[in-house]
């Protein structure tokens, strides 16, 4: 639960659906414009009252963060490499009687605006959301309104987000069970964006997901050769005298690549005794080894960084290792897969 006395000069997000959002061509540029936040319309975070709240932006709220010309970004979802920046002037931040407006000059030669264009012209991306602190609120009696009276911008971004608010990620979870429906459920576009808009680090996705996976397989132990349990064994399972093995696959994910070379043995060695880093920077880890040895793990392609992005020329050797590694069919499927997305990614 959010300690609502305590946000003040915190990072916060917010998102709104605009009608008034549109991306057109002007002097050899693209000019993106459209309104971040509006003024005196309430809107709920948390899901409102009584887990959330309710809350709406003064019209003055930005009157100071403008006037100090804060350096703000604009951003897809509230990550990546900036498309547009006041202190470069290419981005302007201005206010009217409806809210905060956002205009951008954007270089039509850029791979992430290229991106960009086809989904705001289907309108497959038509919200935007901003990143801020809260310098003056006010709340009434029971924390169940909040006005926000002063914003910084400062250090923060205007984005152009796939969904301003992700209902199904505000809802108040008071068991396991909750959170394993909610994952069921959930949509997994949706759910990035507003992960990214709460400034949820890939650190703690990464161990949220090992948790998950561990408690699935914990839950489904791995078959004798026979494809049968006895009864006996099925017991001993349940009352916790068998450890259930992991699997060895590490589940593939996106993320940036490049050209340079990975020094694999370095790699591995500084990333020994961090088993999140060791399983960012692998597609392989040997289930009955330790999992913080860098030897029980193997095909490396990251740098030992959470964060770092995929060695092109690490990911081709490793897949040309792979036909030859001695470990069962399937998990080959699955270090594959793990690689080939990076491959997917550079192309």
């Amino acid at each position: 639960m959010v300690d609502r006395r305590q946000l003040r000069d915190s990072p916060e997000r917010r998102g709104i659906a605009s009608g008034q959002f549109e991306l057109r061509a002007q002097g050899g540029q693209l000019l993106l414009t459209g309104y971040a936040s509006v003024f005196n319309k309430p809107y709920d975070v948390y899901g409102g009252p009584p887990y959330g709240w309710t809350e709406d932006v003064d019209p003055h709220a930005f009157d100071v963060t403008l006037g100090a010309r804060a350096d703000a970004h604009l951003l897809i979802n509230h990550g990546g490499m900036p498309l547009a920046r006041t202190k470069s002037g290419t981005l302007k931040l201005s206010t009217d009687s409806n809210g905060l407006y956002v205009e951008a000059g954007l270089d039509p030669s850029d791979p992430d605006v290229q991106r960009l264009v086809p989904k705001m012209n289907r309108k497959d991306m038509d919200e935007m959301s901003f990143g801020f602190r809260v310098k003056s609120d006010e709340w009434n009696e029971d924390y169940t309104q909040r006005r926000l009276l002063e914003v910084s911008l400062h250090k923060g971004d205007v984005s152009v987000v796939n969904f301003g608010a992700n209902p199904a990620t505000s809802v108040q979870l008071n068991s396991a069970s909750d959170a394993l429906e909610l994952l069921a459920t959930l949509d997994p576009e949706a759910a990035m964006a507003e992960l990214r808009s709460d400034g949820v680090d890939l650190e703690r996705l990464t161990r949220a997901r090992d948790n998950v996976l561990a408690l699935h397989r914990q839950m489904k132990p791995q078959p004798k050769a026979l494809g049968r349990l006895t009864l006996a064994e099925a017991r001993a399972i349940a009352d916790g005298e068998v450890e259930v093995r992991l699997a060895a696959e590490i589940p593939s994910h996106s993320t940036a690549v490049t050209a340079d070379s990975l020094d694999r043995r370095a790699a591995a060695a500084t990333a020994a005794g961090n088993q999140v880093v060791l399983r960012y920077m692998h597609a392989w880890v040997d289930p009955s080894g330790d999992p913080e040895a860098a030897d029980s793990y193997r095909f490396p392609h990251h740098e030992p960084r959470i964060g770092s992005p995929a060695s092109l020329p690490a990911v081709r050797h490793a897949l040309s290792l792979l036909p030859q590694a001695a470990m069962p069919d399937e998990q080959k499927a699955a270090v594959e897969r793990h690689l080939r997305r990076h491959l997917e990614d550079a192309s």
